[in-house]
């Protein structure tokens, strides 16, 4: 007999109330003669079923080792420690056979059929083969020296101590930041105004763009690569990041000294993996979504309003500015 997996979440919680040690006491550990069972005596008046030992029977099943072995299996490690001791041992026995009993009984009462309850089983089912797909996609790639070395020495502006004062204006898409940098091609004076109008990045955009004052390392690679290469009051053209399109103007520098090669080769290799593997998974989503041929209605999309959260409520989120 195989308990059923939805059982060990039930068990883990179960276990971690009965079999905790007290605030004020530290876990037991086992005796060597609670530890060291003799064989003979496991081996009296042992049930087995297909060579397989029997711990437990009722209403009609066989509970056996292998089935505990598992459910213990599926447990964290503090969690397997705990049943070291006998009578946790027990104790954890006894929960996975009261979860086998609550289940049962629920089916007698229908629920087992409860609509509600395989709409929540499609949706984990769907995000456990979305999770396991994600996590194949994001292994990260090997960078070696030589590519490290390779961009540090494309990247002269990189990789110093140079600081520099910003602004920007974030827009969605492409079209947009290219309207916006024709505009203020011929008219640069109005930039900290698109950027209140415009910018998507509430935060900087309320000031008309600015960013502050800052050093490498605090934006997104591709952000840096053109903000610390521009000259001052420059306006850059569009620069495509994970948040959207951003155009750039640096209003001050301050030029430092640049870091020798190996004392920032480690986060070379970070910048350079992250973005190979952010550069994988859009061509990947975006292969998904061209071969599914997706088309968005936008006018039916603005018309749908989604209902108010209320402060306190699952799922209500507290306001962050926006990214860059």
């Amino acid at each position: 007999m195989r308990i059923r997996a939805a059982s060990s979440l039930l068990c883990a919680f179960a276990l971690a109330v009965a079999c905790a040690p007290p605030a004020d006491k530290p876990a037991e550990k086992p005796t060597d003669a609670a530890a060291a069972e003799p064989a003979a005596d496991a081996a009296k008046g042992t049930e087995t079923v297909e060579d397989v030992a029997v711990v437990a029977t009722y209403s009609g099943k066989k509970l056996t080792s292998a089935d505990v072995l598992a459910e213990i299996d599926r447990l964290p490690g503090p969690s397997r420690a705990y049943l070291s001791a006998p009578d946790r041992k027990r104790q954890f026995v006894e929960n996975i056979i009261l979860n086998d009993l609550l289940f049962e009984e629920g089916k007698k009462q229908g629920y087992d059929k409860d609509p509600d309850i395989d709409r929540q089983i499609v949706d984990m089912r769907k995000r456990l083969v979305v999770q396991k797909l994600m996590r194949e996609l994001q292994k990260p790639p090997e960078i070696t020296d030589e590519q490290a070395k390779q961009y540090y020495d494309d990247n002269p502006s990189l990789y110093s101590t140079t600081q520099i004062k910003a602004s920007h204006i974030l827009v969605k898409d492409e079209e947009t930041a290219k309207e916006i940098y024709a505009e203020l091609e011929k008219e640069p004076s109005k930039f900290a105004e698109i950027a209140k109008e415009k910018s998507t990045d509430r935060t900087s955009g309320g000031r008309g763009g600015d960013l502050g004052k800052f050093a490498q390392g605090r934006m997104v690679p591709e952000f840096e690569k053109v903000a610390f290469s521009l000259e001052p009051n420059k306006l850059s053209e569009p620069v495509k990041t994970q948040y959207g399109w951003h155009i750039i103007i640096v209003t001050e520098r301050e030029e430092g000294e640049r870091k020798p090669f190996d004392q920032v080769k480690e986060q070379i290799r970070a910048t350079m993996r992250n973005k190979a593997l952010q550069d994988a998974m859009q061509t990947r989503f975006d292969d998904l979504k061209k071969g599914a041929s997706l088309t968005i209605d936008e006018t039916v999309l603005e018309g749908i309003t989604p209902p108010p959260v209320t402060a306190g409520a699952p799922g209500a989120m507290s306001p962050h500015g926006g990214g860059h």
